[in-house]
């Protein structure tokens, strides 16, 4: 099985394929999505900052994200699979830092044109202790943390997907509490062979609220054949992606993707951390094998502000029919 799935047939047929009047409708549906920084954008909950240090751990331009996992990134990722479909994600920081999280995905295609999904994650911070007037631990420890579970659902037209994702978050921060549901949208566009695009919010105020997203989330894939590497069948996979928030910060990704024999994929980029002081370029690195339904990968960030490194190990089963 191969480390990109089944669906990859149906994904990379042209868009000459699609009558004229549906390609339209798909390719303004898009640069609609793509708008919505300026028209969506809202103030940041405070514990969506969690988040970012797991974004950190990716090679790959968040909006292009796929598999169970890929759909809290972009509810799209929800077709990555034509089965049933599960993953887990595990990041941790130095104790410095000392921020961990989880994220758990499963999906399952209905067909070849839809399928669904259940999410759920946390992020937390550990070892925060109170004190007064002194060292000395005064109290409990300070809990923060931001947790979440809820569904994604799917569709494909064509070279077309899209996805939404409902999420209902509970989050602490000391004495803080915060929360409620939010809703996310994610496309994804293969208008010719190799050339992957892909947009989506992300974290959103909840519903309750504004409702308006607080990132947004784009990228760019191209994934060409080169000679054999090692005697295996290789292609490189040429990547740029950016997410945008609240108060005009950015964040960047370049990468580049070397997958052999449809097994093994090395990851090396650049990610441009623009959301704290005056930003910095700081490297990331992955590898994931895959060996039938079997999956697992190890990823490695610089962390927020280069304070330590960011590890991320993933896990997982896909049952492709």
């Amino acid at each position: 099985m191969a480390l990109r799935d089944g669906s990859k047939q149906t994904l990379d047929r042209p868009l000459v394929r699609v009558q004229p009047s549906l390609m339209r409708t798909i390719v303004t549906a898009f640069c609609g999505l793509l708008a919505l920084p300026a028209a969506a954008r809202g103030q940041a909950p405070a514990w969506t900052d969690l988040w970012r240090v797991a974004e950190g751990t990716l090679a790959r331009p968040a909006a292009l994200a796929d598999g169970p996992t890929g759909v809290f990134w972009n509810p799209a990722a929800t077709l990555s699979s034509r089965g049933p479909a599960f993953a887990i994600d595990v990041y941790q920081t130095p104790d410095v830092v000392n921020v961990s999280s989880v994220l758990l995905g499963a999906t399952l295609g209905l067909g070849r044109r839809a399928a669904v999904g259940l999410l759920a994650g946390r992020a937390s911070v550990g070892d925060l202790d109170r004190t007064s007037t002194s060292p000395i631990v005064d109290g409990a420890e300070i809990p923060v943390y931001a947790q979440f579970a809820g569904a994604a659902a799917g569709g494909r037209v064509g070279p077309f997907e899209g996805g939404v994702a409902a999420l209902f978050h509970d989050a602490r921060l000391d004495a803080l509490d915060d929360g409620g549901v939010t809703l996310d949208v994610g496309v994804r566009l293969r208008p010719i062979r190799g050339l992957a695009l892909g947009a989506a919010t992300h974290l959103g105020a909840p519903v309750a609220t504004s409702g308006a997203a607080s990132e947004f989330l784009a990228g760019v894939e191209y994934d060409l054949p080169i000679a054999p590497v090692l005697g295996l069948a290789s292609r490189l996979q040429l990547r740029y992606g950016f997410t945008t928030r609240e108060r005009g910060s950015a964040d960047h990704i370049g990468s580049v993707g070397l997958l052999m024999a449809e097994r093994l994929l090395i990851d090396v980029g650049a990610q441009w951390a623009g959301g704290y002081g005056a930003g910095s370029w700081q490297p990331v690195l992955g590898v994931a094998f895959q060996a039938g339904p079997f999956r697992v990968g190890i990823a490695r960030g610089s962390g927020a502000s280069e304070i330590g490194a960011t590890y991320r190990i993933t896990l997982g089963v896909n049952r492709t029919p």
